[in-house]
């Protein structure tokens, strides 16, 4: 098991927190503590946890510094300035804070210092310090980007989308829907890729807010994204109209297209096609083509009337989800 780098920078940022306040000659707990607990996944999680936690020192502390001037080391006034904390708190809509706050009211209620107010200021002036120093170090140390890993899940679930509609051909041409090759687990496991890249990438669009910028246009990742989301709901949608199964004669009336479209399917698969890489570009205008040629034959056919109406319409709304997935797959593999 190794050690991740955000470990690694945690540990950095508490070793800086102590040595900056070792030279200051102050208590290191509140910097060490703050540094800790800002080193975040993401630059901005650092930002807004940082922040919570001045909010809450500087609250925590101005109450404290209030209720330790009037009555010091009182167990009663102890827990209602913790109840006015709280309620402030909450009042401000600062609920991230309170914990931090009521940490730092306790610290300065308790003090056996005579100097409240300077007490008070130290805590203040040591979390800013830790806070300070964590967030620079997530910055500067290797800041975290997501756009790689929002990509590589995107792959993940281009490659299994496309993979699964050559399967789904397949089952077509089979006509046997009592022996369905894809189970509801594989169809599971397409919709989870689907979500870690979403996850991913707005972790990274949070990090664009910070200028924190990956190898990939994020923007052009959330569009990669959509059009891929849409590819599975066309799969979903072929693939329900498939396990209603569909009248043989009409499989068999187009049946030499769609072994045409499989092979096609299959040889792109073969050549191992990137679909968000440039390297090998593919064009799946050809296959479209074929697919408008069938629509067009069991729209116009003059024997296309001979054949159950329900059964020409569903085979129509299979090639109308294939035709717009392969069109989709046409616009990603451009970016």
């Amino acid at each position: 098991m190794k050690i991740g780098l955000r470990t690694i920078k945690t540990g950095i940022a508490i070793s800086l927190s102590m040595l900056v306040v070792g030279l200051l000659d102050t208590d290191p707990f509140f910097t060490m503590v703050a540094a800790l607990i800002a080193i975040q996944p993401t630059i901005s999680d650092s930002w807004r946890i940082g922040v919570n936690r001045m909010l809450g020192t500087f609250i925590g502390a101005l109450v404290g510094l209030i209720f330790v001037s009037f009555t010091p080391q009182n167990f009663i006034f102890a827990g209602i300035g913790i109840i006015l904390l709280i309620y402030i708190m909450n009042q401000l809509r600062w609920n991230e804070s309170i914990n931090i706050a009521g940490v730092v009211f306790i610290a300065v209620f308790v003090n056996i210092s005579t100097n409240h107010l300077g007490y008070a200021f130290n805590r203040l002036i040591d979390t800013f310090i830790g806070i300070g120093i964590a967030v620079l170090i997530n910055y500067l140390i290797y800041p975290p980007t997501y756009d790689v890993k929002a990509t590589e899940e995107i792959k993940k679930a281009s490659r299994d989308i496309w993979k699964y509609y050559i399967v789904a051909l397949g089952i077509l041409l089979r006509q046997k829907p009592e022996s369905m090759d894809i189970s509801d687990k594989e169809i599971e496991m397409m919709d989870q890729e689907i979500k870690e890249s979403e996850k991913f990438i707005k972790l990274q669009l949070k990090e664009d807010k910070l200028w924190v910028y990956g190898k990939r246009n994020s923007k052009e990742i959330v569009i990669i994204i959509k059009l891929i989301k849409e590819n599975f709901q066309h799969f979903l949608n072929l693939y329900s109209v498939l396990k209603k199964d569909i009248a043989p004669e009409v499989t068999d009336l187009i049946k030499a297209d769609l072994i045409l479209i499989l092979e096609r399917m299959k040889r792109y698969s073969e050549d191992e096609v990137e679909i968000l890489q440039n390297e090998k570009p593919i064009d799946l205008t050809p296959v479209m083509e074929i697919i408008q040629k069938i629509k067009n034959r069991l729209k116009f056919s003059e024997d296309i009337n001979q054949y159950p109406t329900d059964e020409v319409v569903k085979m129509m709304v299979i090639l109308y989800n294939l035709e717009e997935a392969l069109s989709k797959f046409n616009i990603i593999k451009s970016f």
